[in-house]
């Protein structure tokens, strides 16, 4: 016997090789080892002479000779078999031969005597392999099907024919093994067999039930060893074989072949009988069997569905009509022989498992023949009743499946069976009894004959039978409870039932004969079935029935029937509805608090024991999860909570049981938190955090977490489920709470006081154990405090022993809890003992190598935490976590870890970058990812620097132990890293953590020994790069190849590649095609690619350049077009790459390179695209429309992202020429005179050139190149000035538009464009004439004049560069704080004199006149205002163009003593509407001409823009003698109907001069005219659009009126009134409010009107849903399309709720002069990109003394925030965002910051007044609004400017911002700063705005004195730092100024508005 210590081992290898096969049979390289497992079988047909496959007749099997087998060649045909359904297709015909003649040989082999096996011996396991593996494949190939079944019915002839006629040793060893590996191959693998084959096998099998058979089986035991008597070892054998199957409960006896045989006879003909299951696909299932899978299959099927008709022949019919005979035959002889025997048979027998198969066989040929045999019928009803001649599980479960087979085929026979088996379930029969806390399932009899009296129930006609049944079922359980169906509550049934009351009595008195425990277990296998019938039927009716009935048994029934409710109301609970489970979980909840150990009826065990499998089994319901965790806790602390009142109130009261009980409450809440989908850790909850902490606490407080005796056995369990509790308990301490260590700690609401004084001095002991040296702290702290720092310590310390330590530091994240002095100590001194302590358990664990797997993630979490915002927290994290990794510094082998700490080195980095890319708005969240590492942090950039500083010298630190530990695994994870972001990174980004890997990756370690001390002792520093470059760079090589290698591999096997030789670098003509194709797709905005992709795609054209020996011109001019085409930063960097690398390795390459690039340049300037495109050129803020929309700062970010990718990709090829332009300038003559004509075609083409502010740093960029080219080249004279004068002209072309700020708050940008300006003014300043020769006489006469000319222009450049310079300095410095760098000074300026300036202005008027223009606004002296006046009279054809000069020409007015040519003004370039307006004034005569040009530019400009300023054109009509402005109005209205209702509005409010419409204003006559002309010329829908709109709103307004008798009346009434108004509303379709036109009104609030305050007038607020239409701008940041078709525009229609205010009687248009005022400065903020927040919410008048008003949403005033008694602003942040730390409230102070410093400036020009609290909101984002604008400019309330003249800035603003020297409040003082530089350009049109409103006579105009003070207060005469300076002393003036607070009090006194 070989192989007798490794056989097992033998097959594993092959088991675990066939696998291996199955799962790599597409890998061709499988192919060796599937040859050498078909090698190693070794079949007899092998043997023959010519290796021919013989097939033999029985007979000729009977004269073969029998072949020894050794163990190891059967393993090999075992492994085989395993590995046949593991093959691909090409191998099954081939395979399946081999199966075959396996199994042929199988009678043939005498198999070596091994017992080396673990269930089953070898020839079972070949047979079982080989029969299963054959059928398999069939099944999946059906073209084998038929060899299959005929070797399997072959091989069972021949083995039936052993089994009769082999001797005994042999038969028991060999063959009845053999059958038994068939018999389960038979029932174990599905297989459509069909009838036939089932007769054929039939016919054979029954030679087994002959009786000599059996009885020659019987004896082969006792044969075999008397046989073998003089052979010991032989007979051992023997006994040990058979020993080992019947501890199977395989006895091998001819009662248990009997058994077998009938098993496979109702198998097979069972799956026979089913339609075959189409598989999913046509691969073999190769999933692993279990036994009997396919009996069970084939018989849930034949239970669930009924036969379809079936063609059975005569012969089957025989058949099975003698099987049917034949097995209910078995059964009698089987049960009258049971009833003769005095004892239960023996398990040799198998008597009972053949009685069921009987059955089963006999159940299944009657269901095939169609035909209900009645003596099985009758025999099933017997065995199923409380008169059944045997009481076996087996018998009776096999009897009521039988009968559930009969019932689906026969449904006839349901209606009786249901009946029937209805008195069998209440039967009180032994079969039915189990112990509900021992089982898992319920008694399989019980579960049995509930499936099958539903089903029974289901086929049963009758709509109503399954309720009648159930009920009649749930009158048991009432008959049987111990109250005998009385209960105190409700009855069980409703009147509606009185049958089932009558049901009810007669089943109360049938129970009568029964004992007490025959009743109990009638009703335990009732409930038990009424149960499993509930979950079989899943009607929720049902369900919701069956709970109610068993929750109202529950506390009535007696222990062990209360026991099964609970046991099944578990199962109920798994599908009950929410409310039924909610039910179902507070019923153990009242059980559980009510349980008395002295009751005897004592349940407290039972219901935690339901409580805990309810918990076990929740998986399945998930959604159910948070819902019985919150019960089971709040359990808990109701237990806790009582037995703290009950010791209160007995002081002698023994509380140990009550404890011990409370403690048993810790299983089920174990048991939930341990499925796996449950982390309610994450995320929790304010409401679930205050559970767990609270658990905790009274888990300290009853000694659960720290026990005084270790040893008692509850405490060790307890222990267990309190450590994995602890695993998933929240952080308990949070952030958010405002006063934590008071209302959560020493008022806490489950800890009792006078309990908690008593208990607590051991507490206070135990933690003076744990930290001695703060026991002077200790002594002084509250109760709850003291439970709280031990409920920390065993908590942390239970998850630290679990390798859990980072929840640690968020202890420390409250700042009340931070702010208690003892209590911070004492949690210090406990964290350092959790550290100590985790350090020390993960020691142990290390020396025993089975360190926690989550280590290194929690170290991951401590190094997040490190960064957080409050800075406790970070120092305890970060103390954590250099102690945890100095400790064990091998943990910095984790690769996760390691890219964690250098991932946020990286974002820290990114964080303070901040500061200088967009310091106005600081990023608080900044992602990883590589990682998914999350940091959130504070906005204060000094502590983000310090984080910075910490980390980068603790990684330091850090890196240095792993060098030394583990060098080459830790440099090998610094290479993983660097190569991690191999793709396209992001222009302008340094990544600090790839820098430190660099560093730290090549650096020199410890362990070099010997390279190490020469680094030190040697100049420089050395380190490994080479090395490093090369193991990176030959990773990357072969991961190259491997890649490329695959990817041919797939497209060669590829059904859909045509040519399969295809090789790895791909074909040059279909690369071409594929870059073709891309370009095409990127110039028809169709491509999908992304920049990864196109990169790649570059590379692969660059590689192949590279190969060839000839340059291919196609390919390289694709390479240059594509990233043209795109002309995208990302691609075009990418394409830089791609150049760059053809260069230096083909230089001979470079000049058509460089051709192919010009060529794409020049493209781009025919083309209008990137740095030539127009859509961004400088505009006036006020040629936009001017929306009434609060700030939203996505528009900024757009614009700033949409410049950059349209600027940038000329400035980054621009870098590239310069650089090759370093490389050239000495000996590459050729690429020079490419270079100079790239600079000339450009310079060329600078009026093209884009004038967006961002635009400074490409164009100077380009200047710089473009002056080093020319003084690096020599050239002939006129080739030299012809390209200095396009350089200059280039120049000059930036300063041909207004000065300019920079966009956004970019001070890298600024610093950038300084730092370039200031090169460009040096390098102008050595400019200079060269002439080294001239080719022409021209060039040589003119030399001395192209002189003179070349100083005036340099000087007029350098003076406009340095004027540049200087502006950007101030915007970039608002403060002039020294630490930002001083102003600059520019020489060229200070000396100048008037004649100079003179000459500056000729010379510049020469160059361009819009220069000229321009400087007045440059240089504020009155010299430029004068001369630049008298150039643009003079010469007025030049400037045309140039909209700013016709202030030149016009004037404030028309002055008839100053000459001026007029008859060029009708050609001139279109002002603002605003300026166009004012035009219609007196003061410019009524000149036609003037008029003419006014209308025509407000016809020109969109409606969208003249509507905005719909109050100064009806102002205009004032003096509108000869009607262009009533012209304009009428064919306006005519184009807009928005327009045409908001003039309507607008002329109507303007009509009189006073709320009561008493005093006429003097043009009411024409308004009235101009009204009428404009209703009457409306027709058709627009009419009736008016008719809709005007009706709807007077319908609304009239409110108002029929309010004022309720004027006197109370609030109430008042709002009565409105509603009832309100009520009589009918919304038109398309109908708005006039304060929102651009959303219609779809449904009003009619319950939403409110009266408003008012002592004579009756205003009211109502609340309209609007809808309106929002754009939506969807980006794809990797597109590789420009910026034109970046942004996607959806349009998306929502519905807001919008409240108004309607007043009568109250002059609105003040608030709307104001109000427009606001949206300009909006206007002119988001023009340079200052995110200044102003809410210019919408005011429009109506009529003389109405308008409406939108109320600001969201948003609370400061008076009502003290009537709410919130002492001050802070208070009310802290209050509503969270302390100070946090996030949120960080970002409110911000948002407060931005919008006070918009608001303080427009306060401060308009003078806005009456800035009491009331007047003062706060929005649910932070920001500051000011409202109510009833006082501006010279007057205040009282008629008194009581205020200040600069704005509101009192002492709770400036401790909100952060105090006066704080970060926040010097951002607050630049905003303002800069909001006024941005605005004082623009004054002139603030100020005409004003003025046209002066003819209203509004009581805050004093005449033109109001417009003088308002055009003194921008400062306009100041230069930008003088402005500035202004600013900064208004600021100060502001700052707690006295007249603010003293107004703040007389508010207070007068009209009872708090403000403290």
């Amino acid at each position: 016997m070989d192989c007798l210590e490794f056989g097992n081992l033998q097959q594993l290898i092959f088991a675990e090789l066939s696998r291996n096969i199955g799962e790599c049979q597409d890998d061709p390289s499988v192919e060796p080892a599937i040859d050498l497992m078909r090698s190693r079988v070794e079949l007899r047909s092998e043997q023959k002479p010519g290796g021919e496959v013989v097939v033999v007749s029985n007979a000729e099997f009977e004269e073969e000779p029998r072949v020894f087998m050794p163990a190891s060649r059967v393993n090999c045909h075992i492994s085989f078999a395993q590995l046949a359904i593991h093959l691909p297709d090409s191998h099954v015909a081939s395979t399946f031969s081999v199966l075959v003649e396996i199994l042929r040989d199988v009678p043939y082999i005498d198999f070596d005597q091994c017992l080396v096996w673990d269930e089953w011996s070898l020839p079972d396991q070949l047979v079982y392999t080989t029969v299963s593996a054959l059928l398999r494949l069939a099944t999946a190939h059906t073209e084998h099907r038929e060899a299959a079944t005929s070797s399997t019915l072959e091989f069972a002839a021949r083995m039936i024919e052993l089994l009769k006629s082999e001797d005994p040793s042999t038969l028991l060893t060999q063959y009845a093994p053999a059958f038994h590996g068939f018999y389960r191959a038979i029932i174990s693998t599905s297989f459509p067999w069909t009838l036939d084959e089932w007769n054929e096998l039939t016919g054979h099998l029954n030679a087994l039930f002959a009786p000599e058979v059996v009885d020659r089986l019987n004896s082969l035991l006792i044969e075999s060893l008397n046989s073998k008597e003089d052979d010991h070892e032989a007979a051992q054998f023997i006994q040990v074989f058979l020993a080992r199957y019947v501890s199977f409960d395989r006895p091998l006896t001819g009662y248990f072949i009997v058994c077998c045989v009938t098993e496979i006879l109702w198998t097979v003909l069972a799956q026979s009988l089913l339609p075959p299951i189409p598989p999913e696909t046509d691969a073999v299932d190769v999933a692993p069997l279990e036994e009997a899978e396919a009996a069970n299959k084939a018989w849930i099927g034949l239970s669930r569905h009924p036969v379809p008709d079936l063609s059975v022949s005569a012969a089957v019919k025989d058949t099975l009509t003698t099987t049917h005979g034949y097995a209910m035959r078995c059964f009698t002889d089987l049960l009258v022989q049971i009833e003769n025997m005095d004892s239960e048979p023996s398990i040799e027998t198998y008597a009972w498992e053949t009685m069921s198969e009987s059955l089963k066989l006999a159940s299944v040929c009657s269901i095939t023949l169609q035909d209900m045999d009645q003596d099985l019928y009758s025999r099933l009803r017997l065995l199923l009743s409380d008169e059944s001649p045997l009481s076996d599980n087996l018998v009776q479960e096999a009897a009521l499946k039988s009968t559930t087979v009969l019932v689906q085929n026969f449904p006839s026979i349901a209606a009786s069976m249901s009946i029937h088996l209805r008195r069998f379930v209440t039967s009180p029969l032994p079969i039915f009894e189990y112990e509900f806390a021992a089982e898992t399932r319920t008694a399989p009899p019980l579960a049995a004959a509930a499936k099958c009296l539903a089903l029974c129930i289901e086929l049963s006609p009758g709509d109503d039978f399954i309720m009648s049944n159930m009920y009649s079922l749930l009158n048991y359980i009432t008959a049987t409870s111990k109250d005998g169906g009385t209960t105190t509550g409700q009855p069980l049934f409703t009147s509606t039932q009185l049958a089932e009351q009558t049901t009810l009595h007669s089943v109360k008195t049938g129970l009568q004969a029964f004992t007490d425990d025959e009743k109990r277990l009638i009703g335990i296998s009732t409930i038990a079935v009424v149960t499993s019938l509930t979950l079989e039927f899943r009607i929720e009716e049902v369900t919701r029935l069956t709970i109610s009935m068993l929750l109202q048994r529950l506390r009535t029934a007696e222990p062990t029937v209360e026991a099964a409710i609970a046991y099944n109301l578990v199962d109920l609970a798994i599908i009950a509805p929410e409310n039924a489970f909610v039910d179902i979980i507070k019923a153990f909840s009242v059980i559980n608090r009510s349980a008395n150990p002295d009751d005897p009826r004592f349940s407290n065990n039972m219901v935690i024991a339901a409580q805990t499998r309810l918990a076990q089994k929740l998986r399945r319901r998930k959604e159910f999860y948070d819902t019985y965790l919150v019960e089971l806790l709040v359990l808990f602390l109701d237990k806790g909570v009582a037995i703290q009142n009950a010791s209160i109130s007995n002081q002698h009261l023994k509380t140990d049981e009550m404890v011990e009980q409370l403690g048993a409450l810790l299983l089920p809440i174990d048991a939930l938190l341990a499925q796996e989908d449950f982390i309610p850790h994450l995320e929790a909850t304010s409401e679930i955090v205050t559970l767990f902490r609270n658990l905790w606490f009274l888990c300290v407080l009853f000694r659960f977490s720290s026990p005084e005796d270790r040893s008692e056995p509850s405490t060790e369990w307890q222990l267990s489920a309190l450590t994995r509790i602890a695993m998933k308990t929240p952080r308990l301490v949070l952030e958010e709470s405002h006063d934590y260590a008071s209302s959560e700690l020493e008022y806490n609401a489950v800890i009792r006081q006078e309990y908690a004084h008593a208990a607590v001095t051991n507490h206070r002991v135990l933690l003076t154990k744990h930290i001695p040296l703060r026991s002077g702290e200790i002594r002084y702290l509250h109760p709850g405090q003291i439970l709280f720092l031990l409920a920390m310590y065993d908590l942390e310390m239970m998850r630290s022993s679990v390798g859990l330590p980072s929840s640690l530091p968020y202890y420390f994240v409250n700042e009340s809890v931070n702010g208690h002095t003892a209590l911070s100590s004492c949690m210090d001194s406990l964290a350092e003992k959790v550290i100590q302590g985790c350090i020390s358990t993960l020691s142990k664990q290390v020396v025993a190598h089975s360190l926690p797997e989550s280590v290194p993630a929690e170290l991951r979490g401590l190094l997040i935490c490190s960064c957080h915002r409050v800075a406790k927290a970070r120092e305890v994290a970060s103390k954590s976590l250099n102690r945890l990794i100095t400790s064990f510094p091998s943990l910095m082998c984790d690769p996760p870890l390691v890219f964690a700490i250098l991932e946020v080195l990286t974002l820290l980095r990114r964080a303070c970058e901040g500061e200088y890319f967009d310091e106005y708005d600081p990023v608080f969240e900044f992602r990883s990812e590589t990682t998914e590492v999350v940091l959130q942090l504070t906005d204060s950039y000094k502590v983000r620097g310090d984080l910075l500083g910490q980390l980068y010298h603790d990684a330091t630190t850090w890196f240095n132990l792993a060098l030394a530990r583990a060098p080459v695994e830790f440099q090998s994870t610094l290479e993983k890293y660097l190569a991690l972001n191999g793709g396209v990174t992001p222009l302008n980004t340094v990544e600090l953590g790839a820098s430190v890997a660099l560093q730290f990756a090549s650096a020199l370690g410890p362990a070099d020994r010997k390279t190490a001390p020469l680094s030190g002792a040697l100049v420089g520093k050395a380190d490994r790069s080479r090395e490093l470059i090369n193991r990176v760079a030959t990773k990357e090589h072969f991961a190259g190849q491997v890649a490329n290698g695959m990817f041919a591999h797939y497209r060669a096997r590829s059904k859909h590649t045509l040519n399969t030789t295809i090789n790895a670098t791909y074909d040059t003509e279909m690369l071409k095609l594929e870059l073709s194709s891309a370009i095409e797709a990127i110039q028809l905005k169709t491509s999908n690619l992304n920049v990864d992709d196109l990169k790649q795609l570059l590379f692969r054209c660059a590689s192949i350049l590279l190969s060839t020996s000839e340059c291919d011109h196609d390919l390289l001019h694709y390479l240059v077009a594509l990233p043209f085409e795109s002309l995208t930063p990302l691609v075009i960097s990418s394409g830089i790459e791609a150049w760059t690398w053809i260069i230096g390795e083909r230089p001979d390459m470079e000049i058509g390179l460089m051709t192919e690039i010009n060529a794409a340049w020049g493209k781009t300037i025919r083309q209008r695209r990137g740095l030539f495109c127009d859509t961004l050129n400088y505009e006036d803020p006020f040629y936009r429309p001017v929306e009434y929309s609060p700030t939203d700062k996505s528009i900024i970010d757009r614009g700033s992202e949409t410049a950059r990718k349209l600027l940038s990709p000329h400035v980054l090829v621009l870098q590239m020429l310069l650089s090759r332009f370093q490389t050239a300038r000495y000996r590459k003559p050729g690429l020079m005179l490419l270079i100079l004509r790239l600079v000339l075609r450009t310079a060329l083409a600078h009026k093209m050139m884009s004038t967006h502010p961002l635009a400074r740093e490409a164009r100077f960029s380009f200047l710089l190149f473009g002056f080093e080219a020319l003084k690096s080249s020599e050239m002939d004279s006129f080739c030299e000035h012809r390209l200095r004068d396009a350089l200059y002209s280039a120049a000059f072309s930036w300063f041909s538009v207004r000065p300019q700020w920079s966009y956004g708050a970019n001070r890298v940008q600024i610093d950038a464009d300084t730092k370039l300006l200031s090169e460009f003014s040096s390098l102008l300043s050595t400019d200079a004439v060269r002439g080294s020769h001239h080719i022409s006489l021209v060039s040589t006469t003119r030399m001395p004049e192209y002189v003179t000319r070349l100083k005036n222009v340099n000087r007029l450049l350098r003076l406009l560069v340095d004027n540049e310079i200087y502006r950007l300095r101030v915007w970039s410095n608002p403060m002039n704080d020294p630490k930002r760098g001083v102003d600059h000074v520019g020489f060229t300026e200070r000396g100048m004199v008037e004649d100079t300036w003179i000459g500056v202005i000729r010379a510049a008027w020469k160059v361009d006149p819009s220069i000229a223009v321009h400087l007045t606004e440059r240089f504020k002296h009155p010299i430029v205002e004068r001369e630049v006046g008298r150039w643009v009279r003079a010469h007025t054809r030049d400037v045309l163009s140039i909209p700013e000069a016709l202030n030149f020409v016009l004037g404030d007015r028309l002055d008839p003593m100053v000459p001026r040519d007029l008859k060029y003004v009708l050609l001139w370039a279109p002002v603002t509407p605003v300026i166009a307006v004012s035009y219609f004034e007196p003061r410019y005569k009524n000149d036609p001409v003037v008029l003419q040009y006014a209308h025509r530019v407000l016809e020109q400009h969109p409606v969208g823009v003249t509507f905005f300023f719909v109050p100064q054109i009806v102002q205009a009509l004032r003096n509108d003698a000869l009607g262009y402005v009533a012209r304009f109005i009428f064919e306006t209205a005519k184009i807009s109907q928005l327009f045409c209702h908001q003039i309507i509005w607008n002329m109507k409010a303007n009509c009189y001069k006073d709320d009561g419409a008493e005093v006429e204003d003097s043009m009411k006559p024409m308004l009235d005219k101009m009204t009428d002309l404009v209703v009457d010329a409306l027709s058709g829908e627009a009419k009736n659009f008016y008719d809709r709109e005007f009706g709807f709103f007077n319908e609304v307004t009239s409110i108002s009126g029929k309010l004022k008798p309720y004027i006197k009346r109370s609030k109430p009434e008042k709002k009565a009134k409105i509603d009832e108004e309100m009520a009589k509303i009918q919304v038109e379709v398309g109908v708005y409010l006039p304060s929102n036109p651009d959303g219609v009104v779809v449904d009003i609030d009619k319950k939403s009107g409110r009266p408003l305050q008012s002592h004579a007038k009756a205003p009211f607020m109502a609340t309209f849903k609007v809808r309106k239409e929002q754009t939506i701008i969807n980006t794809k940041p990797d597109t590789v399309l420009d910026d034109e078709t970046v942004g996607i525009a959806t349009h998306k229609r929502y519905d807001m709720w919008q409240a108004a205010i309607f007043k009568v009687g109250d002059d609105c248009r003040q608030d709307v002069l104001a109000l427009q005022v606001i949206a300009m400065f909006k206007n002119i903020f988001l023009s340079v990109g200052l995110n200044l927040y102003l809410f210019p919410y919408r005011v429009t008048a109506t009529g003389p003394g109405c308008g409406v008003i939108d109320v600001v949403p969201n948003a609370t005033s400061r008076d009502e925030m003290g009537r709410a008694k919130v002492n001050d602003l802070i208070g009310f942040f802290t209050a509503k965002y969270g302390g100070e730390d946090c996030i949120a409230f960080q970002k409110a102070r911000l948002n407060f910051i931005q919008s006070m410093a918009a608001y303080s400036v427009a306060c401060y020009i308009l003078q806005i007044k009456d800035r009491h609290n009331g007047n003062i909101m706060i929005d649910g984002d932070g920001h500051i609004v000011h409202i109510d604008f009833g006082f501006l400019f010279d007057i205040g309330p009282g008629g008194i400017k009581f205020e200040p003249n600069s704005f509101k800035l009192n002492h709770e603003m400036v401790v909100l911002m952060g105090g006066r020297y704080s970060q926040g409040y010097a951002l607050f003082q630049q905003l303002t700063i800069k909001a006024f530089l941005a605005i004082r350009p623009h004054a002139s049109q603030i100020v005409r705005t004003v003025e046209l409103m002066l003819g209203t006579d509004l009581p805050s105009f004093k005449g033109d004195a109001t417009i003088k003070r308002l055009r003194d207060r921008f400062a306009l005469s100041l230069n930008e730092r003088q402005a500035a300076d202004w600013m900064v002393s208004i600021v100060r003036n502001a700052h707690e100024n006295m007249r603010s607070i003293a107004y703040d009090e007389f508010q207070r006194l007068q009209n009872g508005i708090p403000y403290k």
